[in-house]
């Protein structure tokens, strides 16, 4: 009888007892749901002066994570090669005595107004404003760059043809020459304080403030100037 009354107090100390445990081990680790608030904050920044605000999924990190809690503000930062837009990865590191690093794996779409081509644009043409129209497109979707302005693009020279609805990336133009081959220049020097000027002809095409080498017509000698204005070359600059 003695054993039978003992026994049901044993089983409520050991119960007691393991309560409290439980809730410091519980404690004692670093809470996911602020990795992954400190991930999103730093991707929330990165497109914070974007007229729409990104889209942002989070994987789930492991539940199975046990880290120690961080005593300083959590860092986020982002890997060497990683992106702020598509399939990406965001470092979050406890910077204190007891340092540790998560990597959260997640997806941003970013949408913004991008410069499309109006109509079928031909390779060579100048681009005007009524070749240009604005539409909004997935960034992540558009490897190849983006103009989110026409400004960028008015004036330049189509390197290729483009289908209407095209996303016209930076790389899609060139300046426009402002000397072609075979073209007679003036070529200014200046020395002493005098400028003298000569006559020349272009041996490649040029744009404006590019380099260019010119024949002298009368001394025949090939020299190397700055363009400085249509059909104008300055050297010794």
């Amino acid at each position: 009888m003695r054993t039978g009354r003992w026994f049901p107090k044993m089983v409520l100390g050991c119960c007691g007892l393991a309560a409290p445990a439980f809730t410091v081990a519980e404690e004692a680790i670093q809470s996911l749901a602020a990795i992954q608030s400190a991930a999103h904050a730093f991707l929330m920044t990165q497109h914070r002066n974007r007229s729409e605000p990104p889209q942002i999924q989070l994987r789930d990190l492991d539940p199975r994570l046990r880290l120690v809690p961080c005593a300083a503000p959590l860092e986020a930062f982002l890997p060497g090669g990683a992106k702020t837009v598509g399939n990406t990865s965001i470092g979050v590191r406890c910077p204190g005595s007891q340092s540790w690093t998560v990597y959260q794996s997640a997806t941003v779409q970013v949408f913004d107004q991008v410069q499309v081509a109006s109509r079928f644009l031909s390779k060579g043409e100048i681009l005007s404003a009524a070749d240009l129209r604005s539409e909004r497109r997935e960034l992540s979707a558009l490897p190849g760059g983006y103009e989110t302005a026409p400004e960028p693009l008015l004036g330049k020279q189509l390197r290729q043809a483009l289908m209407a609805g095209a996303v016209i990336a930076p790389q899609a133009v060139k300046a426009v020459p402002a000397i072609r081959r075979g073209e007679t220049v003036t070529i200014i020097s200046r020395q002493g304080g005098m400028e003298v000027s000569s006559s020349g002809i272009a041996l490649s095409d040029a744009e404006l403030g590019g380099r260019v080498r010119i024949r002298n017509e009368s001394s025949q000698r090939v020299v190397e100037g700055t363009v400085t204005d249509q059909h104008r070359v300055e050297i010794g600059r």
